[in-house]
Parts: structure tokens; C-alpha cells; sequence
């Protein structure tokens, strides 16, 4: 991964990325696929409506085909903390399963603050988080289009707030919708492990480089975690559940 305005970035040795990869890497972990080959042409992943449910929905729908070799997570052993600007940190330690924790506080009185506490399972994926859309401030869009980025960005596949004003026609898919959306931010980003992470995972005034910043530590303190091989039982603890092609899709 590399720094990028406002999302999550990957590039190659020899400087060929894509950005806004957050929103496919959090459905893919919720319906538990860790081995899957993308075709992209262009410099960021399609917004869809903004939030990861149309993906969600498309990979339930295609199925999933079972591999040979036994899926590994990684067990978080011990604490890890990082800090950011502005007062912003995070931390992960261990836990049965994903859990995730997050307060935002943002200027605008639009967003203002929110928590959240979330422990994973696909179905409450589903249900709480993958409808939530990606949200940001006026000025935000503005330098963003500037940047070359979010060329297709509109009221149709974002929240905009500009001075405590909701500017989409529908306002909020539910009250605390930013909060949420930031819960399925999370875990794109700690998916980037392309292990489903076994911990809790807790953040004030989250965001991509910070939850960055944190994985990075994490990987470079190896007496932090340990990876494991799936059972049976790891899975129904931890809410991860592998359908099959006929499973029913959302309408």
C-alpha cells in the first residue's frame, strides 16, 4: 500500500496501482473470499453506489468454489497501538472473533460525532454495514476532482454534507450511516493482511492511513500474532460462513 487521498492505494514495484480498493476488499472478507482475480482498467475501483452492498450482492450471486488448501487467519496475541493527528489512535488486541469499535468526530455538525460497536458476522454485515455509503464534506469532492479522482463521484454514490446540511435528495440510510460506513472501511483495510484478522479492533477519528499505520506495526512486531488454520470450530466462533452457489441473495 502507498499514501492516497481520502482512500486505500496499492501499487506494484513498478508504480502501477489502483485506488479505492477498500470497499471490495470489505466484501470480499464478509462473504469470506480470500483468493479471487480482478480485471480493472482505469485508476480506481468502480463507487458503485458508494457502499459495498452491490458487491456484496454480485459475489453472492456468482458463488464461491471451495480450494484444496485450508484457510489461515491471523490470531492477534497481544495489544498493539498506534497514534495519529489530531488526537487520532488505534489499537487491536485479542478476541475470539472481529470486533470493532470506532468514535468519529468530524467538524462539520452534518457527521458530528457517533460510535459504534460491531462484532462481525456475515449475516449482520449484511444487514448493518454494507449498505452504508461513503460520506464526505462539500470542500472534500471539490479536491478530490482536482486531484484527478473520484470522476464519477456524485450524490448518487456518496453522502455530501456541507454545513450541517445533508445535500442528498434521500438523506441518511440510516441515522448513524457515516459511523458504519467507517466499521466497513475497517475492515477492507485490515483485510489487506488477505487474512480475516481475530481481534478487537478500536479507533478514535479512524481512517485509512491510520488503520494502515496500525497494520504496519502489526506485521513488524511478530510476537503480536500468530496465524492459524481454520476449524470448524474457529469459524462459527468467528461469524465467518462460506456460501454455497444456490445461497439466497438479498433482494
Amino acid at each position: 500500500t502507498v499514501p492516497a487521498m481520502l482512500c486505500t492505494r496499492i501499487e506494484n514495484n513498478e508504480g502501477i496501482g489502483v485506488n479505492t480498493i477498500e470497499h471490495f476488499m470489505s466484501a470480499f472478507f464478509a462473504v469470506g473470499i480470500d483468493n479471487i482475480n480482478i480485471y480493472v482498467d482505469g485508476p480506481e475501483m468502480p463507487i458503485m453506489d458508494g457502499s459495498a452492498y452491490p458487491i456484496v450482492k454480485a459475489l453472492l450471486k456468482a458463488g464461491q468454489k471451495q480450494q484444496k488448501y485450508p484457510t489461515r487467519y491471523l490470531h492477534i496475541l497481544k495489544e498493539i497501538k498506534v497514534r495519529g493527528e489530531n488526537g487520532a489512535w488505534a489499537r487491536i488486541w485479542p478476541s475470539t472473533g472481529l470486533e470493532i469499535c470506532l468514535d468519529i468526530d468530524f467538524p462539520d455538525p452534518g457527521i458530528g460525532k457517533q460510535r459504534i460497536d460491531y462484532s462481525f458476522s456475515m449475516s449482520s454485515y449484511i444487514e448493518k454495514i454494507s449498505t452504508a455509503r461513503t460520506f464526505c464534506m462539500l470542500r472534500d469532492v471539490e479536491n478530490m476532482k482536482h486531484a484527478g479522482l473520484a470522476k464519477g463521484g456524485n450524490l448518487e454514490n456518496a453522502v455530501v454534507v456541507d454545513n450541517g446540511k445533508i445535500l442528498n435528495r434521500d438523506g441518511l440510510r440510516m441515522q448513524d450511516e457515516c459511523v458504519r460506513h467507517k466499521v466497513l472501511d475497517c475492515i477492507g483495510d485490515l483485510f489487506l493482511t488477505c487474512m480475516p484478522i481475530f481481534g478487537k479492533f478500536e479507533a478514535f477519528k479512524p481512517g485509512h492511513a491510520l488503520t494502515l499505520d496500525l497494520l504496519q506495526t502489526l506485521m513488524e512486531n511478530k510476537s503480536s500474532y500468530i496465524v492459524k488454520t481454520y476449524t470448524k470450530e474457529s469459524v462459527a466462533t468467528s461469524g465467518f460462513i462460506n456460501l454455497p452457489k444456490a445461497a439466497a441473495v438479498p433482494a
